[in-house]
């Protein structure tokens, strides 16, 4: 045993114990959750929430809202929702003429640009364009807690004039 050498039951022991690790490290790859990734970023959330609004209506209404509410925040969910509500008791019209998530009801493409990331918040830039023009809205963003999960969930849309969703839809 002085020479260096292991036992053959040791290096048994030592080699299942590296797969297993092995093993450990990338199971979560292939078992984790199919539609939620490995790694959460902010980027990540509003790539998916574009993805669902430009392949819908793209709507600024509770049926418009539904099957992205996931990704935003409950505290920004309740001020849409509120002002949903305020407007079908409201005899005038909404207020809001172009889409709020994209900045303009003819924008054709995006890209979605690097987060600024601090602490628990973050500010994601994602660029429109409608073919001829070009503009950018920054979607700010919270780590979420709400589903003990960490997700980052859209908290507020800053439009190009630096405009709070939330503000306008206050007014």
């Amino acid at each position: 045993m002085g020479n260096g050498n292991v036992p053959l039951n040791r290096r048994r022991v030592l080699a299942q114990c590296g797969a297993s690790a092995l093993l450990a490290l990338l199971a979560p790859l292939s078992i984790g959750a199919a539609n939620a990734p490995l790694f959460d970023y902010p980027e990540h959330t509003v790539r998916e929430f574009l993805k669902i609004h430009f392949a819908g209506l793209r709507t600024f209404n509770t049926a418009g809202i539904d099957k992205k509410d996931r990704l935003l925040t409950r505290r920004f969910r309740e001020r849409i929702y509120k002002f949903f509500d305020k407007v079908r008791k409201s005899e005038s019209s909404v207020p809001l003429v172009i889409d709020p998530f994209t900045g303009s009801q003819g924008a054709t493409s995006y890209t979605v640009g690097n987060a600024k990331v601090r602490s628990e918040k973050a500010w994601v830039p994602a660029n429109f364009s409608d073919g001829q023009s070009q503009w950018t809205i920054t979607y700010l963003m919270r780590n979420d807690q709400e589903n003990h999960d960490s997700s980052w969930r859209i908290d507020d849309i800053q439009d190009r004039r630096g405009m709070l969703l939330t503000d306008v839809m206050r007014k």
